[in-house]
């Protein structure tokens, strides 16, 4: 069953809450039902994010609210078009926060226009260089301290893909994503910025800016609604660019990464007129940091490139910063991406690692609502213990893979999400209470 309500959400969070367990949350059904939920558990972050890094810009700019609703005027009739269920999601989500409407439609239309120079970094391995021929891929971001959070989203939409996305507090977006459909995805920085001086970046024709119009953020999300392959991934990129869907301010530019269940490596650049594009087939894919040690570990690894070395090249120092707030680490499962590929976010990247599931129908609520987060940046745990508590529950994840599939084996019923939820709750438990003794 597909469609959940958000107050049936909220009694979820609330009887874990009272009983000492880590709260879950579901965020399912419709725009309306998924933006309550979002906007009841970040009310306080999505209300201070709109004064501070909004409002306040705004006015210090000579900007009238209506003003700064006028310049969104572009992005709210591009989503109009292709995604409207977004702008019935956003406002759900401000009324919950009790704000209005209009007014956080046009912050989720601007609020990244004023940009600056945070760098992020994202790699994969080729399926051959993997143990036992896994399909790994990452994402780093470096950015402003914020609170960050991740959630799944399934929607009762048809056509509309279940996702797992990692993002700002104040909004639903996408830095980075993963879908059931097993394809996985980031948005950074630009290659010519990023990579000055460096003959083999990735860049496009030049071309002027662009102020009005979509963000990666939401481009991003529309690719993991909507694609199931790199292939389709560059299709929409291209189609957008095209259309003139893509705004990148000053910065003019977006560096994608994308891994697909069928082992696809992708790298796309573009700015507000061309796109180019590679697929790669080296054996370690670093979007920058090559030359570091964390990318040299992963290259000069005697035997096949297993999940613990991979998982622990991104708190390598060369590459996890003080400015590395997030990170997910994504193994992508073939057979049955919709259940098993899962997600490790890091919050920030130097924290531990909660493992999610795809076949979950609920999230940790400290996901979702910027506790994790909080606890992670205050939390003095040492790298190699989180390592430990990694391998172990990866190694519990193979077997729980085993178990479910072996209980499922022709009954003709739905595999038991119940199931994988109550895993990924226990080990969000252990993190939680490792990362409070260490406060």
């Amino acid at each position: 069953m597909k469609r959940y309500c958000a107050f049936a959400a909220w009694i979820l969070f609330v009887a874990n809450a009272f009983s000492g367990e880590t709260a879950m949350i579901r965020f399912a059904g419709s725009p309306a039902e998924i933006g309550t939920a979002f906007g009841a558990i970040n009310k306080q972050i999505i209300r201070q994010d709109l004064e501070t890094d909004y409002l306040k810009k705004g006015a210090a700019a000579g900007l009238s609210e209506d003003a700064l609703m006028e310049r969104s005027k572009v992005f709210v009739e591009i989503v109009e078009q292709i995604a409207p269920h977004w702008l019935e999601e956003a406002k759900a989500t401000a009324r919950a926060a009790g704000i209005r409407e209009d007014l956080y439609v046009a912050f989720l239309g601007g609020r990244s226009r004023n940009l600056f120079l945070h760098e992020c970094t994202s790699y994969a391995v080729a399926r051959e260089r993997a143990a036992g021929g896994s399909i790994f891929f990452h994402k780093t971001r470096d950015n402003t301290d914020r609170d960050q959070v991740a959630c799944i989203l399934e929607s009762s939409l048809e056509g509309i893909h279940k996702f797992l996305t990692v993002s700002n507090a104040s909004a639903i977006s996408c830095s980075m994503m993963v879908n059931d459909q097993g394809l996985a995805g980031a948005a950074d920085y630009p290659a010519h910025l990023t990579r000055k001086g460096d003959p083999s970046a990735l860049i496009p024709e030049p071309a002027e800016p662009q102020f009005r119009g979509m963000m990666s953020g939401a481009i991003l999300r529309y690719v993991a609604e909507k694609a199931s392959t790199c292939r389709e991934a560059l299709e929409i990129i291209e189609d957008f660019v095209k259309k003139g869907y893509y705004a990148g301010g000053d910065v003019n530019g977006n560096h994608w990464l994308f891994v697909d269940r069928e082992a696809t490596i992708l790298e796309v650049s573009n700015n507000a007129r061309h796109v180019a594009s590679r697929f790669h087939t080296q054996k370690v894919y670093f979007s920058r940091f090559d030359d570091k040690a964390a990318a040299k570990r992963l290259r000069e690894a005697n035997g096949p490139i297993d999940f613990a070395l991979f998982q622990a090249v991104a708190r390598d120092p060369s590459i996890c910063l003080k400015s590395s707030i997030s990170g997910m680490t994504v193994e992508i499962d073939p057979a049955r991406p919709e259940l098993f590929t899962c997600a490790w976010i890091s919050l920030p990247v130097r924290s531990g690692s909660f493992p999610v599931l795809m076949g979950q129908t609920i999230i940790p609520t400290c996901l979702a609502d910027g506790s994790a987060y909080r606890l992670g940046k205050a939390a003095k745990v040492k790298a190699q213990e989180w390592e430990t508590m990694e391998q172990t529950a990866h190694a519990n994840k193979e077997r729980l893979k085993e178990r479910v599939l072996a209980n499922s084996a022709g009954l003709g019923s739905p595999l038991p999400a119940e199931t994988l939820n109550q895993w990924s709750q226990e080990q969000a438990e252990a993190i939680v209470e490792r990362l409070q003794a260490s406060e």
